[in-house]
């Protein structure tokens, strides 16, 4: 019985955990969401969400079939945000998002008017 109940635990810890995970921030009069939609070179279509809440600046977009939550950093020019090893960059009506540990870079440019949420 012993040897069972330590399987069963060690089996237990094994599993992956779930968890789900939710953001609120409070949007005042000067903060907003702006939904983009970009075509890339690579024939791929991104749908980015742009959250600036006060000192908050997020871009929420989905790569290979994960969501993934961008965060705004200092950037000379243009804007730059990075989640783990991707980086988005946009100027103007172009984004380039690059993979700092496989090295690649696509590039994309806005296809349509801003939508403001």
């Amino acid at each position: 019985m012993r040897l069972f109940l330590t399987a069963l635990t060690c089996l237990m810890m094994a599993l992956p955990a779930v968890a789900q995970t939710s953001l609120n921030l409070t949007l005042g009069p000067a903060d907003s969401v702006e939904s983009i939609n970009y075509s890339c070179d690579t024939g791929a279509a991104l749908r980015v969400q742009y959250v600036n809440a006060g000192p908050n600046a997020l871009a929420l977009m989905e790569i290979s079939g994960a969501m993934r939550i961008f965060v705004g950093v200092v950037s000379g020019s243009g804007a730059r945000y990075v989640s783990g090893a991707e980086v988005w960059v946009t100027k103007g009506g172009t984004a380039l998002l690059e993979n700092q540990l496989k090295d690649t870079k696509v590039r994309c440019s806005q296809s349509d008017d801003a939508q403001r949420e």
